[in-house]
């Protein structure tokens, strides 16, 4: 590893001090949780490949058990000079019988990444289910649909589950941020206020998302001036409204969405990342930020052509000072 990447991954052990640190994710290759029949991911080595050399010093895990198990994952990233950042939990905060068989998968979730990091506290980045079937038919447009909407019972019951999760990953020894997410109970702009706003920030901290923030009708550099003393970790992600509305107004649900690619490259779409840096600097945001492109690879998609995007993303946040 060169001498100031070197530095730098030691220096992510001490977060306050550190500068902002680019990192990248499986997703960004067409790697996710639930896929389209018609869908393909590429070979882990090929994108631990690619990350390493577009530049970036760490990658979120993918789903547990893409890059194998904790060994094998610390291998694989240490030969490629790749720190583990923490990886994407999704659990049905909301549902107490679902969330109690989870709690298994989440404790041997944690072990497979305590055993493949080398962060002093990686991050356990928790998301609220995503395969609720009116969530994922009406996602984009949760307001004009009451059915859709979470009771006040199963709210009580979303933050209890969130704060117990925090607990497990606390005592694991991880960082527990939450990411909000489209399609899951903390989509819209009103629903990322109410669940921040009852959190425990001694518990948990937020995990911004740049583009889940703008598909679910937020202004993300507004979250950041509003909750920035909870942000811990940063998704940048864009997401072009224009595709996302023409989506909407077929009707399309969240995973046709992601497949005609309504989340876009970086500054290609309407997130507004530029003034999302600027915040953060305001507000001495220090830690990583991991560039995300939610997305499934098609027939038509080559991995070549994964990579060039990627590159493209990777420069733009060069641009940014990243």
């Amino acid at each position: 590893m060169r001498g100031r990447e070197a530095a730098l991954c030691k220096e992510i052990r001490m977060p306050e001090a550190s500068p902002l640190l680019a990192g990248s994710a499986p997703v960004c290759f067409g790697v996710n949780e639930v896929l389209p029949p018609e869908a393909w991911m590429p070979e882990p080595d090929s994108i631990v490949d690619a990350i390493a050399d577009l530049g970036y010093l760490g990658t979120e895990l993918g789903p547990p058990g893409f890059l194998g198990d904790g060994h094998a994952v610390r291998e694989r990233l240490g030969r490629r000079s790749l720190e583990l950042i923490g990886s994407f939990l999704p659990m049905h905060f909301s549902r107490q019988e679902q969330f109690d068989a989870e709690r298994t998968w989440l404790t041997d979730s944690l072990r497979i990444i305590r055993e493949a990091s080398g962060l002093d506290r990686p991050f356990a980045i928790l998301s609220d289910g995503f395969d609720e079937p009116e969530r994922m038919q009406f996602a984009g447009r949760i307001q004009a649909h009451p059915e859709a909407w979470l009771p006040p019972e199963r709210f009580r019951t979303l933050m209890e589950n969130l704060h117990r999760a925090g607990e497990i990953c606390r005592q694991a020894g991880f960082e527990p941020v939450l990411h909000h997410h489209a399609a899951t109970y903390v989509e819209t702009r009103d629903e990322i206020r109410r669940v921040l706003d009852a959190m425990d920030g001694s518990l948990i901290s937020l995990c911004l998302d740049t583009g889940h923030a703008r598909f679910g009708g937020a202004d993300p550099a507004d979250l950041v001036e509003t909750y920035h003393e909870l942000i811990r970790h940063v998704h940048l992600k864009d997401v072009s409204a224009p595709l996302m509305e023409a989506g909407l107004a077929r009707g399309d649900d969240f995973e046709v969405l992601v497949g005609d690619g309504a989340f876009c490259e970086l500054g290609q779409g309407d997130a507004g990342i530029d003034r999302v840096v600027q915040a953060l600097r305001k507000h001495a945001y220090q830690g990583w930020v991991v560039v995300e492109q939610d997305r499934y690879l098609g027939r038509g998609d080559t991995f070549e052509g994964v990579v060039a995007a990627q590159r493209r993303n990777r420069e733009y946040m060069r641009s940014l000072g990243i």
